[in-house]
C-alpha cells in the first residue's frame, strides 16, 4: 500500500486554504518589519535612539539583508555619539546597497568623528558622484578635506559650494575658519561679513567675527547679539564675559560667569575666568574657592595650580603656596615666570639664599635666546617653548570656549564649526502640545498640570506608573526601560486577549506603553477601544489627539510650526485631514471636561499652527484663565498677539512665560524689540 504524504492526506479545500496561508505569511512579515521601521523612525525623528536601536535591531534580526535598517540604527548610534558603531552600521548598509548616498555620509561624518579625515572625504567623495553638487555634502568634505590637511582641496571644494549656493551662510562661516587657519584674517572677516548679510541671525558667525575684532567695542556688540540669539548657551555667555572684560566692563563680566557658573557648577572656563576676575579685584577668599572648585574637577591641572599659588601667596600661607610653586617648576622647568613666583614666596618666608637661586634662574631664562646652545640646563627638547613667558602668559589669560563641545579653547577651530554650525534661529518653535506619559523631564515646569481624571487614576493606582501630563516627554536612555515596557505590551496582550471582557483600563495602560515606545498606530488602536467602551473618558481623546500630532509630525520629518516669515501654514489635504481628527478629538474632550487647560492648549496651539491666530488666542485664553500659571499658553498667546500686531499683549505674554521658566520668551522679547 503507498503512504500518503501529509499534504496528501488533507482535502483539497484544506490544501488549497493552506496554500493561501503560506503566501500570505510574506506579505505579513513585511508589513510587519514595515511597521516596525517605521516605528523607530518615530523614535529617531523624536530623538528617543535606544528605542530606536531596539526596534532596528527587531528587524535586521528578522531580514538581516535589507540596507535600511542598518542605515537608519548608524543615525541612532551616531547620535549617541557611538562613533564606531555608526561606521560599522553604515559600512553594513552600504555592503547591502552602495547606492545609498545617505550611508555614504553618515559613514563619512561617523569617520570624521574618529579623526578618520581621509577615509571620510572618500566617503562624501563617494555620495557626491551619486548626488552630485548636494549642498550638504560639499560643505561636510570641506570640513574634511580641512581637518586632513588638504587645505588647498578644502578651498576648492568651497568654491564650487559657493559658486552653486552663494546664499549658503554656513559654508561662508566655514571658509572663514579656513581662511583663519591660514592667518588670513582679511579674506576671513569678508567671509563673516557675507554670512552675516545672508543671515543676521547666524550665531556661529558673530561668535567668530567677535574673535577677530580689532576693536573691544565691536566684539562686544556681536556677542550681545549672540547671546540674544541663543541666550542659554554656555560657551555664548563665558564669551561675551571675556569680550565684556576687554571692554572695560568687569561687572558685567561677573555677572556672566555667575550666571553659567550657576546653571553649571562643573564649568571650567567660567570658574576659571571667574577666579581670575576676583584675584584682578583683589577678592582673594572667593578667588581660592573658585580655584579649590577647579582643582577637585581636575586636580593635576598647572593652570589652576599656577594661579592658585599666587593667591596662597598674597594671603601669605606660604607653606601651600610654595608647595604649588613646586609643583609647577616641576612641570615646567623651563618658565621663568614659575620661578620668579617661587622665589617671591621663598624670599617672603625667610629663605633668601634659595630665593636669590630661583631668581638667578628666572632672569636667566627670561633672557636667554630660544634653544641658546650655551644653557647648560637645555636638553634641547621640542616641548620647551620657544617663548617661556608666553607659558605664564597663558596661565593667566581668560578663556574661551567653542562652540561644538565647550571645551576649552583660545580660538575657535574647525572642530567647533562641526557640532553648531547648522543651528539655525530664524524659526520661533511654539511650545509643544501636551500628553500623557509615564516620563516627565526632570525640571520640567509642566509637571503639575492638573486634570482631574488622571489625578484620580494616579490616587488610586489604577495603572502601572505615574502618569504625567506633560509637554516635554523624555527619551528612553536604558536599554532596561525600553524592555520594560516591551513586556508590558507582551503582559497586558495575553491578559486582554485570554479575558472575555477585557477592561478598558488594560487597554489605556498598553496605548500609554505604545505611546512610550513610539508605537503611535498601535496606541491610536488601544485608544479606540477605551473610547468604544468608556465614550466618557475625556484623557483618552486628550492622548489620541497627541498620538494623531505626533504621526504627523514623524511623517513629515518636522513639526507644523510657524516662522519668522510666515503668518499662515500651507497645509496638504492630507495634512489638513489630520488636523481635523486632532481638532475633533480635543473639542470631544473638552465637552467631557470643559476645565482641561491643557486641551485648551493644544487646541490653540494647533489652530495657531494652521494661521487661525484669532481662534488660536481664545482658545490659549481659556487654558490660561483655568491655568493661571501655564507658561507655554502664554508664549503660544504671546506669538499669536504678535502676528496679529499687538506688540504690547505680545510683550506681556512673552515676559510671564519667561518668569514661568520658557526662558526662550526672553529670546524672542529681544528679536521682538528688533522689528
Amino acid at each position: 500500500m503507498k503512504l500518503l504524504s501529509p499534504l496528501q492526506a488533507i482535502s483539497k479545500s484544506a490544501k488549497l486554504a493552506i496554500i493561501a496561508l503560506l503566501a500570505f505569511l510574506p506579505v505579513r512579515a513585511q508589513l510587519n518589519t514595515d511597521r516596525i521601521t517605521d516605528v523607530g523612525r518615530n523614535a529617531l525623528y523624536f530623538e528617543d535612539y535606544v528605542l530606536a536601536i531596539q526596534h532596528f535591531n527587531q528587524v535586521i534580526a528578522a531580514k538581516p539583508w535589507l540596507a535600511e535598517p542598518y542605515y537608519l540604527r548608524a543615525i541612532a548610534k551616531y547620535s549617541l555619539e557611538d562613533f564606531v558603531g555608526a561606521e560599522l552600521d553604515a559600512s553594513e548598509a552600504i555592503d547591502r546597497n552602495p547606492f545609498l548616498p545617505d550611508a555614504w555620509e553618515v559613514r563619512g561624518v561617523a569617520r570624521q568623528c574618529q579623526g578618520k579625515n581621509l577615509e571620510a572625504v572618500g566617503d562624501y567623495q563617494h555620495a557626491l558622484s551619486l548626488l552630485p553638487f548636494n549642498r550638504q555634502l560639499l560643505f561636510s568634505e570641506a570640513l574634511a578635506q580641512e581637518d586632513a590637511g588638504l587645505t588647498a582641496e578644502a578651498d576648492s571644494t568651497y568654491a564650487i559650494l559657493l559658486e552653486n549656493y552663494p546664499k549658503f551662510d554656513n559654508g561662508y562661516v566655514g571658509r572663514a575658519q579656513l581662511h583663519l587657519n591660514r592667518e588670513d584674517t582679511v579674506s576671513a572677516r569678508a567671509d563673516l561679513d557675507r554670512a552675516l548679510e545672508i543671515n543676521p541671525n547666524s550665531v556661529q558667525a558673530l561668535s567668530l567675527r567677535a574673535s577677530l575684532a580689532s576693536e573691544p567695542t565691536d566684539a562686544l556688540a556681536d556677542m550681545e547679539r549672540a547671546v540674544t540669539l541663543q541666550p542659554d548657551r554656555s560657551y555664548l555667555r563665558v564669551n561675551r564675559a571675556v569680550a565684556r572684560y576687554n571692554a572695560g566692563d568687569l561687572n558685567g563680566a561677573l555677572a556672566d560667569f555667575d550666571y553659567v557658573v550657576e546653571l553649571e557648577p562643573t564649568n571650567y572656563a567660567a570658574l576659571f575666568n571667574r577666579a581670575m576676575l576676583r584675584l584682578e579685584l583683589k577678592d582673594n577668599d572667593r578667588a581660592l574657592r573658585d580655584l579649590n572648585r577647579l582643582l577637585t574637577l581636575k586636580p593635576g591641572d598647572m593652570r589652576t595650580l599656577y594661579n592658585r599659588a599666587i593667591v596662597l601667596y598674597e594671603k601669605r600661607d606660604y607653606d601651600a603656596a610654595l608647595a604649588d610653586a613646586d609643583r609647577i617648576v616641576e612641570a615646567y622647568p623651563e618658565m621663568f615666570n614659575a620661578y620668579a613666583l617661587r622665589g617671591q614666596i621663598l624670599r617672603d618666608s625667610g629663605h633668601s639664599t634659595k630665593a636669590q637661586a630661583d631668581f638667578r634662574r628666572a632672569d636667566y631664562l627670561a633672557h636667554r635666546p630660544a634653544n641658546n646652545p650655551d644653557n647648560p640646563d637645555s636638553s634641547g627638547s621640542s616641548d620647551i617653548p620657544e617663548d617661556s613667558g608666553q607659558t605664564a602668559n597663558q596661565f593667566q589669560t581668560l578663556l574661551t570656549i567653542d562652540s561644538e563641545n565647550e571645551s576649552i579653547e583660545q580660538t575657535f577651530n574647525t572642530a567647533g564649526l562641526r557640532g553648531r554650525i547648522q543651528d539655525r534661529t530664524a524659526a520661533i518653535e511654539l511650545q509643544p502640545i501636551y500628553q500623557l506619559s509615564y516620563y516627565s523631564a526632570d525640571g520640567d515646569v509642566s509637571s503639575a498640570v492638573y486634570v482631574r481624571a488622571i489625578n484620580e487614576l494616579n490616587a488610586a493606582r489604577a495603572l502601572p506608573y505615574v502618569v504625567y501630563v506633560t509637554n516635554n516627554v523624555p527619551a528612553i536612555t536604558r536599554e532596561a526601560d525600553a524592555a520594560r515596557h516591551f513586556a508590558d505590551i507582551q503582559r497586558l496582550g495575553s491578559q486582554i486577549n485570554s479575558s472575555a471582557n477585557p477592561a478598558p483600563l488594560d487597554f489605556f495602560a498598553r496605548a500609554m506603553d505604545y505611546m512610550t515606545v513610539r508605537d503611535y498606530d498601535h496606541a491610536i488602536a488601544d485608544l479606540n477601544r477605551v473610547i468604544e467602551l468608556t465614550p466618557d473618558f475625556a484623557p483618552a481623546y486628550l492622548e489620541r489627539a497627541a498620538a494623531r500630532v505626533m504621526i504627523q509630525e514623524s511623517q513629515t520629518g518636522r513639526a507644523l510650526e510657524i516662522t519668522d516669515s510666515q503668518t499662515e501654514t500651507r497645509l496638504s489635504a492630507e495634512t489638513s485631514m489630520a488636523l481635523n481628527q486632532i481638532m475633533a478629538d480635543l473639542d470631544q474632550a473638552l465637552e467631557l471636561d470643559p476645565l482641561m487647560a491643557v486641551a485648551h492648549f493644544n487646541r490653540g496651539t494647533i489652530l495657531l499652527r494652521m494661521g487661525a491666530d484669532v481662534d488660536a488666542i481664545e482658545s490659549l485664553s481659556r487654558a490660561i484663565e483655568i491655568e493661571p500659571t501655564l507658561g507655554p499658553a502664554y508664549f503660544n498667546r504671546g506669538y499669536a498677539r504678535f502676528n496679529r500686531g499687538n506688540r504690547d499683549g505680545a510683550v506681556a505674554d512673552i515676559s510671564r512665560a519667561g518668569q514661568l521658566g520658557i526662558h526662550s520668551g526672553y529670546n524672542l522679547l529681544k528679536r521682538m524689540s528688533q522689528q
